[in-house]
């Protein structure tokens, strides 16, 4: 009998310390990802609002890192922001301020803080990045952060 519960302790110490050196920070970040297509327009704005690009975001605990690419605008791009929606399609207020390349096609990059709420609509496709340009200073292109399979 103390053989057996040697061997169950033995078993029950390897089980607590494999368990201890896993921390969530070794788990991977996870990515989220949205093709930039062009923003609902009118026939006024039609000619302003084109391009396309693609936007690729991981969350390392509350920071969410987004990095992209855009080409085919019609015009220089001049911001580009993380907003949130009700719901995927539905538009926004800016929570974040991201770096975009002053030019019809570029770079999109940044890091926004985001607060329980926010990471919350991030698992439900609720936030979204948009870049505005010259021609189109209420929004050129824009992109749903879905969670990549």
């Amino acid at each position: 009998m103390p053989c057996t519960n040697l061997k169950s302790l033995r078993g029950a110490l390897i089980v607590a310390m494999l368990v201890s050196r896993w921390s969530p920070a070794d788990a991977a970040a996870p990515v989220f990802k949205a093709e930039l297509d062009p923003v609902a327009f009118t026939l006024a704005t039609r000619s302003s609002v084109a391009g396309a690009g693609n936007i690729e975001g991981s969350l390392d605990g509350h920071t969410l890192n987004i990095t992209g690419n855009f080409s085919g605008l019609p015009s220089p791009a001049t911001a580009a922001h993380l907003r949130i929606g009700l719901a995927m399609g539905v538009p926004g207020p800016v929570i974040g301020e991201l770096s975009v390349t002053q030019s019809p096609s570029g770079v999109i990059s940044g890091k926004v803080t985001l607060d329980d709420e926010q990471i919350a609509a991030l698992q439900h496709n609720a936030l979204y990045v948009q870049l505005e340009s010259v021609k189109a200073p209420n929004g050129n292109l824009w992109g749903w952060l879905e969670q990549a399979h």
